[in-house]
């Protein structure tokens, strides 16, 4: 579920790196906005669909929940890093519980908030997700409402901390540190994060752990990339998307995974239209 990822590595995606030159006397501060801009700048797809399983794990690590949804998203100019803009829908069919649930995302220009919203059977009608409705649980899950949103890279600061080494599966990875934080107390309020850090390989922008600090200070959060897939756009570019990844509530105990599946891109994805991405279509079938 792109969106998913992508504001799941959207929730970090302020703080990442791509490979280029360190310019002399380059500050922590001005490294961390260059690489920001840069890692914004990498290939994304034009269309996408898929499958999401999310697995919900209590404090005792038993799994409590199962859920299930189907995910479509655009991206606007998705050849033009400056102008891109991206929209996300999803409907859960599993649980029977959950079975008829969505969300929408449309990332709007400028300064204009970006548009997000869920549509629970419970409450018959799309629910905007504003102000501080951003720090609550998305689907019950331990990821937030916002950390499934997409991010303005100019809504943060940034300071480059480190070059780690960090465990991928049986291997290790070479990462930058970087921090970020929301320039505006407002926004940290409505996220409930003071800041963020992250560990990102710079030759794709993947996020290999991300670890999220409360409005007090204290760690919280730690997402962790569990897999990843490599698809080509329309533009004949790689992307990497993220097809596995861990968050768990460290104060809580509890965890959630994450695994996207039977991802479609390019000529598969042609029912994919624009005008489907308005809460109307969070009711109406579309896949």
């Amino acid at each position: 579920m792109k969106q998913y990822w992508k504001k799941l590595t959207a929730f970090f995606i302020s703080a990442l790196l791509i490979p280029g030159a360190t310019a002399l006397a380059e500050s922590p501060q001005e490294k961390g906005l260059r690489i920001a801009t840069e890692i914004d700048a990498l290939p994304q797809t034009e269309k996408m669909t898929s499958e999401a399983i999310f697995r919900i794990y209590d404090a005792q690590d038993k799994l409590v929940f199962t859920k299930k949804s189907r995910a479509a998203s655009l991206t606007r100019n998705f050849n033009d890093p400056a102008n891109r803009l991206s929209r996300s829908i999803s409907y859960f069919f599993a649980p029977a519980d959950d079975k008829g649930n969505a969300a929408l995302m449309i990332e709007q220009p400028g300064d204009q908030d970006d548009d997000q919203w869920v549509y629970l059977k419970g409450l018959r009608k799309p629910k905007r997700i504003i102000g501080s409705d951003k720090s609550s649980s998305f689907m019950g899950s331990d990821f937030s409402n916002g950390d499934v949103a997409s991010r303005d890279i100019n809504d943060f600061d940034y300071v480059w901390l480190a070059t780690e080494e960090i465990g991928f599966k049986d291997k290790k990875i070479k990462t930058e540190k970087i921090e970020s934080e929301f320039k505006e107390q407002k926004k940290k309020e409505d996220y409930g994060y003071s800041k963020m850090i992250a560990w990102v390989h710079p030759q794709t922008g993947l996020i290999f752990r991300g670890d999220s600090y409360d409005l007090n200070g204290q760690l919280f959060k730690r997402a962790t990339l569990l897999s990843f897939a490599v698809k080509k756009n329309k533009a004949g570019k790689k992307v990497f998307i993220p097809t596995g990844m861990e968050m768990k509530n460290l104060l809580k105990g509890t965890r959630t995974v994450m695994i996207t599946k039977n991802i479609k891109v390019g000529k598969k994805t042609k029912n994919i239209k624009e005008s489907m991405f308005n809460t109307s279509y969070l009711t109406r079938k579309w896949w």
